[in-house]
């Protein structure tokens, strides 16, 4: 996650870089497009690249020179920018360059690729607020919160490819969030805490603003709270429960995952009267002020075409949720608490510690990545409306597949609901989503995780995926196979 002032501090020298220097040269360890439109939209006087074994003349429309020909021009108003991949603790610093007859130290500028984009973002959201001055909004107060939680990846329904930026700012910060008095629901928020900008403190701080009555609880993990979390969750009525951990992680921290979520939500079946909950984590945030009745809402919209759960269970889905069997998202969940109850009452992963277990997983998985992308299966219906050789194989080689979300899903499946026939792992994937699921859309909650802030801009992150709903109604009304 971004820390906020640093950002700020970055813009602001950036911001002053063209009225103090006419030479501005950087030093790429990492360089991207982005870093390069953050440059052009601050003007700043960048004269050249820095790069010894650079073969190109220009990179992004920017001259490559190598440092002795750059050195050539460097004098007293002339600026190093150095671009690194990961953040590191320092912002100015100098640098020595080899210059005839020496080294000479020259003010430098360090910047991440991923704090380039903050920047990027925060000077864009200033922009925002200056359009709505221009549109005499003069009453939005303090322009720098806003600034503020952009920066810290707050405001998802801020993605310009989904959103206007313009109507979702003022139609969700205008307006004083609504408040439901209902207490038949309620949210567990498990995993580590989150205390970079006091996230997981604001985020439930924030669900309580809009339920007062709900039942929250935090599920973390002994030594996590310090007396200022669990003073926070005193004031704020939110039960903190903290465990041991389970004898292993598990695949990918399955087991982490399994265990929390379990001990909130037994907490919740045991001590409350809630009829629905809600299992989300500590690093994210549902920015949609309706969240509960969206879900509640949607439950009682669509029974289950089977007895086997009270009612059906919503998780964000994606294309990997259909080219993956058992395979929605797990890091969250909303459905009759008895339900997910049983969805985490399933047996630990374990440690899977067999000699060479790794290599041959991912060896297994490019094989299987190669195989679903050559035949379409994201969704292809001319793949599941008849038992295909392609569609043998694909059961067969992910069979031995085990992400934590196919642990947690098909292990539940298995427990609760029927066993699961080896050859046909697919189709009773796809039946299980059709008759016992709603996948929802990331958007369409206003989802902030700030684990993958860095690739909220990528066309092929989730964030991207919000026509999730839209293909479940499709499956929900038109898949059709007889086989399983």
């Amino acid at each position: 996650m971004f820390d906020v002032k640093k950002i700020r501090r970055l813009a602001a020298l950036l911001e002053k870089i063209p009225n103090e220097f006419e030479n501005v040269y950087v030093v790429p360890e990492c360089f991207t497009r982005e870093m390069a439109a953050l440059f052009k939209r601050l003007k700043l006087p960048i004269r050249a690249l820095m790069r010894d074994e650079e073969t190109r003349k220009e990179l992004f429309g920017i001259p490559v020179l190598k440092t002795a020909e750059a050195s050539a021009n460097f004098n007293e108003r002339t600026l190093l920018i150095i671009t690194v991949e990961n953040s590191v603790p320092i912002i100015q610093t100098t640098f020595n360059v080899k210059v005839s007859g020496g080294l000479w130290a020259l003010p430098a500028l360090v910047i991440s690729v991923y704090e380039a984009m903050a920047v990027y973002n925060h000077l864009m959201i200033l922009k925002m607020m200056r359009l709505y001055e221009e549109d005499g909004l003069s009453d939005i107060k303090n322009p720098a919160t806003l600034a503020n939680k952009f920066a810290q990846g707050l405001t998802t329904m801020l993605n310009p490819n989904f959103q206007n930026f313009k109507y979702e700012l003022w139609n969700s910060r205008h307006y004083s969030k609504p408040r439901y008095d209902f207490d038949d629901t309620a949210i567990v928020i498990q995993g580590p805490i989150a205390y970079d900008n006091n996230y997981t403190v604001e985020t439930f701080k924030f669900y309580r603003s809009i339920y007062p009555n709900v039942p929250i609880i935090v599920s973390t993990w002994k030594g996590e709270s310090n007396s200022a979390f669990r003073k926070e969750c005193k004031d704020n009525s939110i039960v903190l429960l903290e465990n041991n951990p389970p004898p292993s992680p598990g695949l990918f921290n399955v087991d982490m995952q399994l265990k929390s979520s379990f001990q909130g939500v037994k907490y919740v079946f045991e001590n409350t009267n809630a009829k629905f909950v809600l299992k989300t984590r500590t690093d994210q945030r549902i920015n949609y002020f309706s969240f509960l009745i969206y879900f509640k809402n949607l439950i009682e919209t669509f029974p289950p075409n089977g007895d086997k759960l009270n009612q059906r269970i919503i998780f964000l889905g994606g294309d990997d949720t259909r080219a993956y069997p058992f395979h929605p998202h797990d890091f969250l969940s909303f459905g009759h608490v008895r339900d997910i109850f049983k969805m985490y009452d399933i047996p630990f992963h374990g440690d899977n510690g067999k000699l060479g277990y790794k290599k041959r997983h991912k060896e297994r998985l490019d094989k299987i990545n190669r195989l679903v992308n050559a035949t379409t299966c994201r969704f292809n219906y001319d793949m599941v409306t008849e038992q295909s050789r392609k569609l043998y194989k694909l059961n067969k080689m992910m069979n031995r597949i085990y992400w934590p979300e196919m642990w947690l899903t098909r292990t539940f499946y298995e427990k609760y609901i029927a066993p699961v026939d080896e050859t046909k792992l697919y189709e009773t994937s796809w039946k299980f989503i059709v008759d016992y699921l709603i996948l929802i859309d990331f958007d369409a909650i206003k989802l902030d995780w700030f684990k993958y802030e860095n690739m909220r801009y990528s066309p092929g992150f989730a964030y991207s995926k919000n026509d999730a709903f839209a293909r479940w109604l499709d499956m929900y009304r038109n898949f059709k196979i007889d086989w399983v």
